[in-house]
Protein backbone atom coordinates (compact mmCIF):
# COMPACT_ATOMS: atom_id res chain seq x y z
CA UNK A 1 0.00 0.00 0.00
CA UNK A 2 1.25 3.15 -1.06
CA UNK A 3 2.20 5.65 1.73
CA UNK A 4 0.30 8.84 2.72
CA UNK A 5 3.02 10.90 1.30
CA UNK A 6 3.19 8.92 -1.84
CA UNK A 7 -0.31 8.94 -2.65
CA UNK A 8 -0.25 12.74 -1.90
CA UNK A 9 2.32 13.24 -4.59
CA UNK A 10 -0.10 10.93 -6.92
CA UNK A 11 -2.30 13.11 -6.42
CA UNK A 12 -0.78 15.88 -6.88
CA UNK A 13 0.99 15.19 -9.80
CA UNK A 14 -2.38 14.41 -11.46
CA UNK A 15 -3.43 11.81 -13.77
CA UNK A 16 -1.51 12.90 -16.87
CA UNK A 17 1.15 12.05 -15.11
CA UNK A 18 -0.40 8.04 -14.10
CA UNK A 19 -1.37 7.75 -17.71
CA UNK A 20 2.17 8.11 -18.65
CA UNK A 21 2.71 4.30 -16.92
CA UNK A 22 -0.44 2.70 -16.85
CA UNK A 23 -0.92 -0.30 -18.30
CA UNK A 24 3.33 -0.82 -19.28
CA UNK A 25 4.64 -0.67 -15.92
CA UNK A 26 4.39 -3.64 -13.66
CA UNK A 27 6.35 -4.07 -10.43
CA UNK A 28 6.83 -7.33 -8.14
CA UNK A 29 7.68 -6.33 -5.00
CA UNK A 30 11.36 -8.06 -3.41
CA UNK A 31 10.50 -11.73 -1.59
CA UNK A 32 12.35 -10.68 1.46
CA UNK A 33 13.93 -13.80 1.93
CA UNK A 34 17.88 -14.54 3.26
CA UNK A 35 18.83 -14.83 6.85
CA UNK A 36 21.17 -11.88 8.11
CA UNK A 37 23.67 -12.10 9.17
CA UNK A 38 24.14 -15.79 7.69
CA UNK A 39 26.46 -16.87 10.72
CA UNK A 40 27.06 -14.48 13.57
CA UNK A 41 29.84 -11.98 13.05
CA UNK A 42 29.88 -12.91 9.32
CA UNK A 43 28.44 -10.07 6.48
CA UNK A 44 28.64 -11.33 3.34
CA UNK A 45 25.62 -13.22 1.83
CA UNK A 46 24.59 -14.38 -1.79
CA UNK A 47 21.34 -12.78 -1.59
CA UNK A 48 21.19 -9.15 -3.42
CA UNK A 49 20.03 -6.04 -1.98
CA UNK A 50 19.04 -2.83 -3.51
CA UNK A 51 20.51 -0.32 -5.23
CA UNK A 52 21.40 3.14 -5.81
CA UNK A 53 18.02 3.83 -6.63
CA UNK A 54 16.55 2.75 -2.93
CA UNK A 55 14.00 4.27 -1.16
CA UNK A 56 12.23 4.09 2.05
CA UNK A 57 9.38 1.14 1.23
CA UNK A 58 8.76 1.07 5.44
CA UNK A 59 10.04 2.88 8.43
CA UNK A 60 9.08 2.50 12.22
CA UNK A 61 10.14 4.89 15.62
CA UNK A 62 12.39 2.89 17.57
CA UNK A 63 14.01 4.26 20.49
CA UNK A 64 17.42 6.42 21.51
CA UNK A 65 19.78 3.61 21.52
CA UNK A 66 23.13 4.83 20.23
CA UNK A 67 25.10 3.44 18.34
CA UNK A 68 21.83 1.81 16.58
CA UNK A 69 22.05 -2.06 16.35
CA UNK A 70 21.88 -3.73 13.56
CA UNK A 71 19.05 -5.49 12.54
CA UNK A 72 18.86 -9.37 12.51
CA UNK A 73 16.78 -11.09 9.61
CA UNK A 74 15.21 -14.60 9.48
CA UNK A 75 11.98 -16.39 8.27
CA UNK A 76 10.23 -13.60 7.14
CA UNK A 77 11.17 -10.77 10.23
CA UNK A 78 13.23 -8.42 11.46
CA UNK A 79 13.89 -8.52 14.96
CA UNK A 80 15.66 -4.86 16.55
CA UNK A 81 16.99 -4.90 19.83
CA UNK A 82 17.14 -1.04 21.64
CA UNK A 83 17.14 0.61 24.20
CA UNK A 84 16.79 3.54 26.58
CA UNK A 85 18.02 5.40 29.07
CA UNK A 86 16.16 6.52 32.29
CA UNK A 87 14.99 9.87 32.25
CA UNK A 88 12.79 11.94 34.70
CA UNK A 89 9.45 11.39 32.86
CA UNK A 90 10.56 8.07 31.55
CA UNK A 91 12.05 4.38 32.82
CA UNK A 92 14.93 2.94 30.86
CA UNK A 93 15.34 0.14 29.81
CA UNK A 94 15.83 -2.68 26.45
CA UNK A 95 13.45 -3.93 24.48
CA UNK A 96 13.71 -6.56 21.59
CA UNK A 97 11.38 -6.77 18.65
CA UNK A 98 9.45 -8.18 16.02
CA UNK A 99 8.40 -6.67 12.67
CA UNK A 100 7.25 -8.24 9.47
CA UNK A 101 9.76 -7.98 6.87
CA UNK A 102 7.57 -6.96 4.18
CA UNK A 103 5.39 -4.70 5.40
CA UNK A 104 6.96 -3.59 8.60
CA UNK A 105 4.02 -4.55 10.65
CA UNK A 106 4.57 -4.71 14.52
CA UNK A 107 4.36 -8.67 15.71
CA UNK A 108 5.38 -8.12 18.98
CA UNK A 109 6.91 -6.11 21.39
CA UNK A 110 8.86 -7.22 24.52
CA UNK A 111 10.99 -5.70 27.03
CA UNK A 112 13.84 -7.05 28.77
CA UNK A 113 14.88 -5.25 31.81
CA UNK A 114 13.51 -1.91 33.22
CA UNK A 115 15.61 0.68 35.01
CA UNK A 116 14.48 4.26 36.70
CA UNK A 117 18.48 4.63 37.47
CA UNK A 118 21.00 6.18 34.71
CA UNK A 119 22.94 3.77 32.62
CA UNK A 120 24.82 4.12 29.25
CA UNK A 121 23.46 1.68 26.68
CA UNK A 122 26.27 0.48 23.92
CA UNK A 123 24.87 -2.30 22.13
CA UNK A 124 28.16 -3.81 20.53
CA UNK A 125 26.00 -6.56 18.88
CA UNK A 126 22.82 -7.33 17.91
CA UNK A 127 20.23 -10.81 19.14
CA UNK A 128 21.54 -13.79 17.77
CA UNK A 129 19.01 -15.64 16.20
CA UNK A 130 19.22 -19.00 16.71
CA UNK A 131 16.06 -21.33 15.23
CA UNK A 132 13.27 -21.07 17.65
CA UNK A 133 14.59 -18.43 20.04
CA UNK A 134 17.20 -15.58 19.84
CA UNK A 135 20.12 -14.71 22.69
CA UNK A 136 20.55 -11.08 23.49
CA UNK A 137 23.17 -9.22 25.97
CA UNK A 138 21.31 -6.39 28.60
CA UNK A 139 22.81 -4.56 31.29
CA UNK A 140 21.47 -7.25 34.17
CA UNK A 141 22.38 -10.42 31.93
CA UNK A 142 22.06 -12.38 28.82
CA UNK A 143 17.91 -13.25 28.08
CA UNK A 144 17.02 -15.95 26.02
CA UNK A 145 13.39 -14.80 23.79
CA UNK A 146 11.35 -17.24 22.17
CA UNK A 147 9.72 -16.19 18.17
CA UNK A 148 6.86 -14.95 19.73
CA UNK A 149 8.42 -12.99 22.02
CA UNK A 150 8.23 -15.05 25.22
CA UNK A 151 11.23 -14.52 28.00
CA UNK A 152 12.24 -17.62 28.75
CA UNK A 153 15.59 -17.57 30.98
CA UNK A 154 17.82 -14.64 32.15
CA UNK A 155 21.94 -15.40 33.48
CA UNK A 156 23.63 -13.18 35.04
CA UNK A 157 27.26 -12.93 33.87
CA UNK A 158 27.63 -9.10 34.32
CA UNK A 159 30.00 -8.08 37.93
CA UNK A 160 28.22 -6.51 40.51
CA UNK A 161 28.86 -2.54 39.48
CA UNK A 162 27.95 -0.93 36.40
CA UNK A 163 30.20 -2.53 34.00
CA UNK A 164 31.39 -1.27 30.40
CA UNK A 165 29.16 0.10 28.81
CA UNK A 166 29.98 -2.19 25.78
CA UNK A 167 26.93 -4.72 25.54
CA UNK A 168 28.86 -7.53 23.33
CA UNK A 169 26.62 -10.53 22.11
CA UNK A 170 27.24 -13.44 23.13
CA UNK A 171 27.68 -16.58 20.63
CA UNK A 172 25.82 -19.39 20.37
CA UNK A 173 27.17 -23.48 20.08
CA UNK A 174 24.64 -25.96 19.19
CA UNK A 175 24.04 -26.64 22.87
CA UNK A 176 25.26 -23.84 24.38
CA UNK A 177 25.37 -19.86 24.76
CA UNK A 178 29.03 -18.75 25.33
CA UNK A 179 29.27 -14.93 27.63
CA UNK A 180 31.87 -13.22 28.98
CA UNK A 181 31.68 -10.56 32.16
CA UNK A 182 32.35 -7.77 30.54
CA UNK A 183 34.39 -4.91 32.63
CA UNK A 184 35.27 -6.42 35.97
CA UNK A 185 38.92 -5.10 35.19
CA UNK A 186 37.50 -2.23 36.25
CA UNK A 187 37.08 -3.40 39.83
CA UNK A 188 40.66 -5.23 39.52
CA UNK A 189 39.09 -8.95 39.20
CA UNK A 190 39.83 -10.74 36.23
CA UNK A 191 37.18 -11.50 33.30
CA UNK A 192 35.31 -14.05 33.42
CA UNK A 193 33.46 -16.59 30.53
CA UNK A 194 30.71 -18.64 31.33
CA UNK A 195 29.03 -21.76 28.99
CA UNK A 196 25.23 -21.24 29.54
CA UNK A 197 22.83 -24.41 28.71
CA UNK A 198 20.85 -23.26 25.72
CA UNK A 199 17.66 -24.39 26.93
CA UNK A 200 17.63 -23.81 30.70
CA UNK A 201 20.35 -21.16 31.21
CA UNK A 202 21.61 -22.82 33.65
CA UNK A 203 25.70 -22.17 34.10
CA UNK A 204 27.72 -25.50 32.51
CA UNK A 205 31.63 -23.95 33.22
CA UNK A 206 32.84 -20.85 33.76
CA UNK A 207 36.32 -19.92 32.82
CA UNK A 208 38.59 -17.29 35.40
CA UNK A 209 41.05 -15.90 33.06
CA UNK A 210 43.32 -14.79 35.72
CA UNK A 211 46.59 -14.30 34.08
CA UNK A 212 45.21 -12.26 31.45
CA UNK A 213 44.54 -8.49 32.49
CA UNK A 214 42.10 -6.37 30.11
CA UNK A 215 39.28 -5.36 28.16
CA UNK A 216 37.42 -8.08 26.98
CA UNK A 217 36.01 -7.45 23.75
CA UNK A 218 32.99 -9.16 21.78
CA UNK A 219 33.73 -13.22 21.45
CA UNK A 220 33.85 -14.98 17.71
CA UNK A 221 32.75 -18.25 17.20
CA UNK A 222 33.92 -20.85 14.73
CA UNK A 223 32.92 -24.15 14.85
CA UNK A 224 32.57 -25.10 18.69
CA UNK A 225 35.76 -22.96 18.97
CA UNK A 226 35.56 -19.73 20.87
CA UNK A 227 37.98 -16.65 20.55
CA UNK A 228 38.29 -14.20 23.16
CA UNK A 229 40.17 -10.84 22.17
CA UNK A 230 42.39 -9.55 25.08
CA UNK A 231 43.34 -5.55 24.38
CA UNK A 232 45.42 -4.36 27.65
CA UNK A 233 46.93 -8.36 28.17
CA UNK A 234 47.52 -7.86 24.29
CA UNK A 235 46.29 -11.36 23.55
CA UNK A 236 43.37 -13.39 21.64
CA UNK A 237 42.62 -16.73 23.65
CA UNK A 238 40.96 -19.43 21.74
CA UNK A 239 38.78 -21.55 23.86
CA UNK A 240 36.68 -24.86 23.68
CA UNK A 241 33.42 -23.85 23.57
CA UNK A 242 31.95 -26.97 25.09
CA UNK A 243 34.32 -26.84 27.96
CA UNK A 244 36.06 -23.71 28.19
CA UNK A 245 39.58 -25.05 28.37
CA UNK A 246 42.22 -22.42 26.52
CA UNK A 247 43.54 -24.06 23.21
CA UNK A 248 46.01 -21.58 21.95
CA UNK A 249 47.02 -18.12 22.39
CA UNK A 250 47.37 -15.18 19.85
CA UNK A 251 49.92 -12.40 20.63
CA UNK A 252 48.35 -9.37 19.71
CA UNK A 253 46.81 -6.72 21.37
CA UNK A 254 43.25 -6.43 19.84
CA UNK A 255 41.11 -3.54 19.63
CA UNK A 256 38.26 -5.26 18.70
CA UNK A 257 36.20 -8.24 17.78
CA UNK A 258 38.40 -10.74 15.57
CA UNK A 259 37.75 -12.69 12.37
CA UNK A 260 37.80 -16.07 10.84
CA UNK A 261 38.66 -17.35 7.40
CA UNK A 262 40.51 -20.00 6.01
CA UNK A 263 42.61 -21.19 8.78
CA UNK A 264 43.50 -17.17 9.47
CA UNK A 265 42.75 -15.76 12.35
CA UNK A 266 42.51 -11.60 11.32
CA UNK A 267 43.59 -9.00 14.74
CA UNK A 268 43.18 -5.19 14.54
CA UNK A 269 45.37 -4.87 16.71
CA UNK A 270 47.60 -1.64 18.82
CA UNK A 271 50.97 -1.97 20.50
CA UNK A 272 51.59 1.49 21.96
CA UNK A 273 50.77 4.12 19.34
CA UNK A 274 51.41 1.32 16.59
CA UNK A 275 47.96 -0.12 14.91
CA UNK A 276 48.49 -3.00 12.88
CA UNK A 277 46.51 -5.72 10.86
CA UNK A 278 47.54 -9.51 11.67
CA UNK A 279 46.71 -12.60 10.22
CA UNK A 280 47.61 -15.85 12.02
CA UNK A 281 47.51 -19.66 11.42
CA UNK A 282 45.13 -20.53 13.69
CA UNK A 283 46.73 -24.37 13.91
CA UNK A 284 50.38 -23.18 14.98
CA UNK A 285 49.34 -19.64 16.36
CA UNK A 286 51.70 -18.65 14.57
CA UNK A 287 52.04 -15.15 12.51
CA UNK A 288 51.45 -15.12 8.86
CA UNK A 289 51.44 -11.65 7.97
CA UNK A 290 51.23 -8.07 9.61
CA UNK A 291 50.65 -4.53 7.84
CA UNK A 292 50.98 -1.27 9.21
CA UNK A 293 47.72 1.09 9.58
CA UNK A 294 49.13 4.30 8.68
CA UNK A 295 45.38 6.10 10.31
CA UNK A 296 43.68 5.23 13.40
CA UNK A 297 41.17 2.25 13.13
CA UNK A 298 38.12 3.25 14.98
CA UNK A 299 35.55 0.97 14.80
CA UNK A 300 34.16 -1.85 12.64
CA UNK A 301 34.39 -5.76 12.00
CA UNK A 302 36.79 -6.91 9.42
CA UNK A 303 35.28 -8.66 6.81
CA UNK A 304 36.18 -11.39 4.37
CA UNK A 305 34.84 -12.99 1.59
CA UNK A 306 37.54 -15.70 1.08
CA UNK A 307 39.70 -14.04 -1.16
CA UNK A 308 39.93 -10.54 0.40
CA UNK A 309 40.13 -8.95 3.18
CA UNK A 310 37.61 -5.51 3.78
CA UNK A 311 38.45 -2.98 7.00
CA UNK A 312 38.22 0.28 7.96
CA UNK A 313 41.27 2.99 8.39
CA UNK A 314 40.40 6.37 9.49
CA UNK A 315 38.56 8.32 6.42
CA UNK A 316 39.19 4.88 4.15
CA UNK A 317 37.50 1.32 3.23
CA UNK A 318 40.51 -0.82 2.47
CA UNK A 319 40.26 -4.33 0.55
CA UNK A 320 43.48 -6.25 0.74
CA UNK A 321 44.44 -9.96 -0.57
CA UNK A 322 43.47 -12.70 2.18
CA UNK A 323 46.58 -14.96 2.02
CA UNK A 324 49.49 -12.09 2.08
CA UNK A 325 47.56 -8.88 3.75
CA UNK A 326 48.42 -6.79 0.11
CA UNK A 327 46.66 -3.78 -0.38
CA UNK A 328 44.29 -4.23 -4.00
CA UNK A 329 41.91 -0.81 -3.66
CA UNK A 330 41.33 1.81 -0.91
CA UNK A 331 38.39 3.96 -1.27
CA UNK A 332 37.22 7.69 0.89
CA UNK A 333 39.48 10.22 1.88
CA UNK A 334 37.68 12.62 0.27
CA UNK A 335 35.05 15.24 0.77
CA UNK A 336 32.77 13.93 -1.60
CA UNK A 337 33.19 10.39 0.00
CA UNK A 338 35.12 9.84 3.34
CA UNK A 339 34.03 6.43 5.23
CA UNK A 340 32.22 5.75 8.25
CA UNK A 341 33.88 3.75 11.06
CA UNK A 342 31.35 0.91 10.57
CA UNK A 343 31.14 -2.80 9.39
CA UNK A 344 30.91 -2.98 5.55
CA UNK A 345 28.58 -5.64 4.41
CA UNK A 346 28.87 -7.80 1.07
CA UNK A 347 25.30 -9.23 -0.80
CA UNK A 348 26.00 -10.91 -4.71
CA UNK A 349 27.89 -7.99 -6.24
CA UNK A 350 27.17 -4.80 -4.09
CA UNK A 351 29.45 -3.91 -1.16
CA UNK A 352 27.72 -1.35 1.09
CA UNK A 353 29.52 0.80 3.69
CA UNK A 354 28.47 3.66 5.46
CA UNK A 355 29.74 7.18 4.46
CA UNK A 356 29.51 11.21 4.64
CA UNK A 357 29.86 13.94 2.32
CA UNK A 358 30.20 17.09 2.82
CA UNK A 359 27.70 19.90 1.85
CA UNK A 360 29.04 22.81 2.55
CA UNK A 361 30.65 24.86 5.28
CA UNK A 362 27.55 26.50 6.87
CA UNK A 363 25.81 22.50 6.36
CA UNK A 364 27.79 19.66 7.77
CA UNK A 365 28.02 16.42 6.40
CA UNK A 366 25.35 13.93 5.02
CA UNK A 367 25.01 10.46 5.71
CA UNK A 368 24.51 7.71 3.07
CA UNK A 369 25.52 4.18 1.88
CA UNK A 370 28.20 3.72 -0.91
CA UNK A 371 27.72 1.21 -3.22
CA UNK A 372 30.91 -0.51 -4.15
CA UNK A 373 32.11 -3.33 -6.71
CA UNK A 374 34.01 -5.75 -3.72
CA UNK A 375 36.72 -6.67 -6.33
CA UNK A 376 37.41 -3.71 -7.74
CA UNK A 377 36.54 -0.79 -5.48
CA UNK A 378 34.45 1.27 -8.41
CA UNK A 379 31.18 2.86 -6.85
CA UNK A 380 28.27 1.88 -8.44
CA UNK A 381 25.77 4.10 -6.83
CA UNK A 382 24.84 6.14 -3.56
CA UNK A 383 22.20 4.93 -1.17
CA UNK A 384 21.02 8.08 0.46
CA UNK A 385 18.00 7.71 2.36
CA UNK A 386 17.83 11.00 4.02
CA UNK A 387 20.01 14.13 1.90
CA UNK A 388 21.02 17.14 4.59
CA UNK A 389 21.00 14.80 8.31
CA UNK A 390 23.38 12.71 9.43
CA UNK A 391 22.26 10.49 11.65
CA UNK A 392 24.19 7.80 12.72
CA UNK A 393 23.94 4.67 10.93
CA UNK A 394 23.85 0.55 11.63
CA UNK A 395 25.51 -1.85 9.74
CA UNK A 396 22.78 -2.81 7.51
CA UNK A 397 21.02 -6.32 7.03
CA UNK A 398 20.26 -7.34 3.91
CA UNK A 399 17.62 -9.77 2.48
CA UNK A 400 16.60 -10.54 -0.88
CA UNK A 401 15.48 -7.04 -2.76
CA UNK A 402 15.69 -5.38 0.80
CA UNK A 403 18.06 -3.36 3.06
CA UNK A 404 17.41 -2.77 7.04
CA UNK A 405 19.01 -0.50 9.10
CA UNK A 406 18.40 1.48 12.19
CA UNK A 407 19.86 4.64 13.10
CA UNK A 408 20.11 7.43 15.60
CA UNK A 409 17.39 9.05 14.58
CA UNK A 410 14.82 7.06 16.27
CA UNK A 411 14.15 5.12 13.37
CA UNK A 412 13.83 1.44 11.71
CA UNK A 413 14.07 1.20 8.19
CA UNK A 414 13.41 -1.04 4.81
CA UNK A 415 14.76 0.27 1.74
CA UNK A 416 13.92 -1.36 -1.85
CA UNK A 417 14.68 -0.35 -5.13
CA UNK A 418 12.04 2.13 -6.71
CA UNK A 419 10.52 0.87 -9.97
CA UNK A 420 9.38 4.07 -11.12
CA UNK A 421 9.86 7.74 -10.14
CA UNK A 422 9.64 11.38 -11.02
CA UNK A 423 11.13 14.71 -9.54
CA UNK A 424 13.35 12.84 -7.18
CA UNK A 425 10.04 10.63 -5.58
CA UNK A 426 9.64 6.93 -5.94
CA UNK A 427 6.06 6.38 -7.67
CA UNK A 428 6.34 2.90 -7.95
CA UNK A 429 7.56 0.55 -5.37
Amino acid sequence: MPSPFRRQFLATLGAAGLASTAGCVTYDRPSHEGRWPPEPNRYVTDVSGPGSDAYIAWSREMRDASPPTMPVVADGTVYHLDSREARREKTGGTWLSAFDAKTGETQWVTRLWETDEFYYFYHQGPPVFDGDRLFTQTHDGVKAVSTDGELLWTFQNLGPHQPLPDHASPVVTDDLVVAGSYGTDDSGRPEVLYGIDHQTGERVWKRTLENFDGILWRLTLDGDTCYAPLSSDGRVLALDATTGEVIETYDAGPIGAVTVSDNQLLVLSEHGPEERLYSFDIDTGTQQWSVDLNAGVLEGTIVTDGTRVYHNEFQYLVARRLDTGEEVWRVGGTDDRYIHQSTPVIAADKLYVSAYRSLGENEGDGTFFLVLDPETGTELGRVIPWNDVVPNMSTPAVADGALYLSHSYDKLVCLEDCAAGAFSHCLLG
